[in-house]
């Protein structure tokens, strides 16, 4: 009888559909290039790009998708929209793109520069693009022109971003932390007393600024970068750092991580582990919903990222 419970107990674990820490579940679709970007300009309109020049976008939320690949299928490593309709894509190779109808078409900018570009950052009109060689290029008209600017440094910036017009910083892999107050016009190298790779940026005000790396590390700044603090977080490589709505703090990484902030964004913990692949970005719904991508394809939707608070009394079933 024992021997019989054990087999029953065994067959419903076996059988049992898998269910993550977060529900972020796993969205299938055709590709399997490796995504590297995702954003949305609404609820139901989606879209994420990757290597090979893959373009992906979504009309229901991001549960079902149409693939294309770009003209020259150079590795497309950033997206974003200034609104519904305008849109630009940038990559490998000086690759740049733009579109008026939602991603229908797409026309090529030239930018000046054939280098790899890594980072994007945008502010109203204002468009910052950084990449190999210490590239930085900047638009002031929604990408229509560029013009290059000076970074003082030869090393890859991997990672850009302003939080207005004036103040930002660029990163690098080569631990390298450059930080501008004139738009990008001019840039200053600030010391950081870490020595492991930085893969990420995010500029939250002229004084607050917070980058991601590998071994675990998130830093912050809120003296606009004079000094910088390390924070408790889990102990993965991480490829990008975001901020929700709420102000809530999120990263995702290696193994699948998504790792969510608490205390104050002073404590990083996981939130769930997706899979065994390396996720690169993250991007927040309007509708309480967030999106991430990754290697070989991987993408996973969370339906629910703040769960709706309970109310003392109501029954649990209608």
């Amino acid at each position: 009888m024992r021997f019989l419970t054990l087999l029953i107990f065994l067959s419903c674990i076996s059988t049992a559909p898998a269910q993550t820490l977060g529900s972020w579940h796993r969205i299938l679709h055709r590709t399997e290039f490796t995504l590297w970007d995702v954003t949305s300009t609404d609820s139901l309109h989606c879209y994420a790009v990757g290597d090979y020049g893959v373009i992906m976008y979504s009309t229901d939320g991001g549960e079902s998708w149409t693939q294309r690949l770009s003209p020259n299928q150079y590795a497309l490593r950033n997206i974003h929209f200034f609104n519904d309709s305008t849109g630009i894509i940038t990559g490998f190779n000086g690759s740049c793109y733009r579109t008026i109808d939602r991603g229908v078409n797409w026309t090529a900018i030239p930018l000046g520069t054939k280098a790899n570009l890594a980072g994007l950052s945008v502010v109203g009109n204002n468009v910052w693009l950084s990449g190999a060689g210490g590239t930085i290029v900047k638009s002031t008209d929604q990408a229509v022109s560029f013009e290059k600017l000076d970074s003082g440094t030869d090393v890859t910036l991997d990672a850009i971003s302003f939080a207005d017009a004036r103040n930002g910083w660029a990163t690098s892999v080569q631990r390298k932390v450059l930080h501008t107050r004139d738009g990008g016009a001019t840039w200053e190298e600030q010391q950081v007393e870490e020595f492991l790779p930085i893969t990420s940026v995010c500029a939250r005000s002229a004084n607050e600024c917070w980058v991601a790396g590998y071994h675990g590390l998130i830093m912050r700044t809120i003296d606009g970068g004079q000094s910088w603090q390390r924070v408790d977080a889990y102990g993965t490589d991480y490829f990008s750092i975001a901020f929700d709505e709420k102000g809530t703090g999120w990263a995702v990484g290696k193994r699948g991580a998504v790792v969510r902030a608490e205390k104050g964004n002073l404590r990083w913990r996981l939130h769930d582990l997706t899979s065994a692949k390396e996720l690169h970005s993250i991007t927040f719904l309007p509708n309480n919903q967030a999106l991430t991508v990754g290697l070989f394809g991987m993408l996973f939707k969370q339906p629910a990222l703040y769960p709706p608070p309970i109310v003392p009394g109501a029954s649990e079933t209608p």
